[in-house]
């Protein structure tokens, strides 16, 4: 089997896994002395072929790690976005993954990042870099948040210059907080293995079982009033309940657990601000509360809550609502698991604001639509 070969392979084997991927989320790359092959930016990696992969000239992204940019986040990101493009052999038409000069850092022939649920439950969670020391220690290299992009790579870039000075050896395990695990290593077989001893540890003396019960479609006065509201815009909604949908929907406060992002992909897919309505919303008022949501934050809501209720999906269309769906629940997995890591940690305001003006994010939802 050749390298590429392997590359698809385990790209797939992770990319159907929704504990480790869901939507167009994680990516894979390999590399050589010379070029680097990468998943394309909003590629799903269930089901990739090769020409979902990016080729890149290997000496031309190292230019990258050198050269000095502008001091205004746009124009600097325009000026990466630039330099990445012309380093690109083939093909032409697909844009690499923003990650790409992280992989391309990282000395190891494979890298598989993704945003396990399991592990995630620590990169979200207030204790994190405390359960990342404890229970890794020097096998692995941990990574507060930092803006996805040309800042984490820099950071990232300083980071493991420091962690070879310190151990003398590449890092194969990079968890980076509010965002997911890089993983390392020079066959796709040793891949698999630390990903297994990393959720291994994780789970350790801890208890991460999660309530059991189908997802389920549902129904009520609410969601009928959210539907015939939106049936103007040609919006579709759904509503749907599971035992951990009915764990946050019980209260406002419960909810509050669940109000916030805590990764840039929930923000990709479901945005960063989400609807409660309490159990029994008149109409009228009904119809107040979702005009004063979009006049506040320009958007209609993806996500709406209702008190003892389900979860009303707002999208365009229903393979839309799907994806809304799945990565949504990934998020109250997380909130829920996180509670045994000191609870869960959201995005800041800022954080928040980087990737819902960022021109590559944007272009990510336009690749995940179609």
């Amino acid at each position: 089997m050749s390298e590429i070969d392997e590359l698809i392979e385990i790209s797939r084997h992770y990319g159907s896994d929704s504990a480790y991927v869901i939507a167009g989320g994680g990516n894979t790359s390999f590399k050589n002395d010379e070029r680097i092959w990468i998943k394309a930016s909003g590629i799903p990696l269930a089901g990739i072929s090769e020409g979902g992969f990016v080729c890149l000239s290997r000496q031309k992204l190292g230019e990258i790690e050198d050269k000095t940019y502008s001091e205004d986040s746009v124009l600097r990101e325009e000026q990466v976005k630039s330099d990445m493009q012309n380093a690109i052999i083939s093909p032409k038409d697909l844009r690499p993954s923003v990650e790409t000069s992280l992989h391309n850092l990282i000395d190891h022939a494979f890298i598989v990042h993704t945003h396990p649920t399991i592990i995630n439950a620590v990169m979200c969670a207030n204790d994190a870099q405390k359960e990342v020391e404890k229970r890794f220690g020097s096998d692995a290299l941990y990574m507060e948040y930092t803006d996805p992009g040309y800042i984490l790579f820099k950071k990232l870039q300083e980071e493991i210059r420091s962690y070879r000075q310190r151990y003398g050896s590449e890092p194969k395990i990079i968890f980076l907080q509010n965002h997911g695990i890089f993983v390392g290593a020079n066959s796709p077989s040793e891949v698999k293995d630390i990903y297994k001893a990393v959720v291994s540890r994780i789970t350790e003396e801890k208890d991460l079982a999660l309530p059991s019960g189908r997802l389920e479609t549902y129904q009520s006065e609410l969601t009928s009033l959210v539907s015939d509201y939106y049936a103007s815009r040609k919006l579709v909604a759904k509503a749907f309940r599971s035992p951990i949908s009915n764990h946050f929907s019980l209260s406002h406060d419960q909810y509050q657990k669940i109000s916030r992002p805590f990764t840039p992909d929930i923000i990709v897919y479901c945005k960063s601000n989400y609807l409660f309505l309490e159990k029994g919303t008149k109409p009228k008022e009904t119809g107040d509360r979702l005009r004063e949501f979009e006049k506040a934050m320009g958007y209609y809501p993806k996500v709406i809550v209702e008190e003892k209720g389900g979860l009303i999906i707002l999208e365009e269309s229903e393979k839309s609502i799907q994806t809304v769906l799945e990565v949504f629940t990934d998020m109250m997995k997380i909130s829920l698991l996180s509670e045994q890591f000191g609870g869960p940690h959201f995005m800041t305001d800022e954080q928040i604001s980087f990737i819902d003006n960022w021109e590559v994010e944007n272009y990510r939802r336009k690749v995940a639509k179609k």
